[in-house]
């Protein structure tokens, strides 16, 4: 599939990796492709989220608030810090004691279960590699393939893999979406409307 993609596309998938690296997940989501997608303001269909308020700058944010770094949100640095627990001090610590990125890593005693979990719901991780695609990150790029087909286009460009993320079954990009105030299926309406401008 990956063939069909056009340079664009693939920037899409780089980005996300790197993007899913900068808030330390172990996983490449929804989530992370989308913000490639908004990393490509000039790409076909792009202009459809800029019109709604939704940037690169505010789907970070949005994932900040949501999901957070390392796997914790800024709600769960809001709970525990009520409680007196700073969060950022627990982490500059444990990274001055035992190094940077010492928290994204599972305790030894967990490293097992970590592993059979990862396995079961994506690929083997390889740190140095490619992150692994979560299960609803391939279905929306399976989706994009058949958004392509349906559409009569050859190949499958961000346009596509927009389309492919707006699942109505949703994902973490749906939420984001919706976290932000952009309606997926106004944004899938847009999107299609620009299209069929263009052609």
């Amino acid at each position: 599939m990956f063939e069909r993609f056009t340079e664009a596309a693939r920037e899409v998938v780089v980005r996300a990796q790197q993007e899913a690296r900068h808030f330390a997940h172990p996983w490449l989501g929804t989530e992370h492709l989308l913000l490639g997608v908004l990393a490509q303001p000039d790409a076909p269909g792009v202009s459809a989220l800029a019109e709604l308020g939704v940037t690169v700058d505010t789907a970070r944010t949005a994932l900040s608030q949501l999901v957070g770094t390392g796997g914790l949100s800024a709600s769960d640095a809001d709970a525990l810090r009520t409680v007196g627990i700073d969060l950022d001090e627990v982490r500059n610590r444990v990274e001055g004691a035992f190094g940077p990125g010492a928290l994204d890593q599972p305790p030894p005693h967990r490293a097992r279960r970590w592993i059979r979990w990862r396995r079961s719901r994506c690929e083997p991780a390889n740190r140095a590699g490619p992150l692994p695609f979560m299960p609803r990150a391939k279905r929306a790029l399976e989706r994009s393939l058949r958004e392509a087909l349906t559409l009569g286009h050859p190949h499958i460009g961000v346009e596509h893999i927009l389309l492919g993320l707006l699942d109505p079954k949703g994902n973490m990009a749906v939420e984001l979406l919706r976290h932000l105030g952009a309606d997926p299926m106004a944004v899938r309406a847009r999107v299609l409307d620009g299209l069929g401008k263009a052609a």
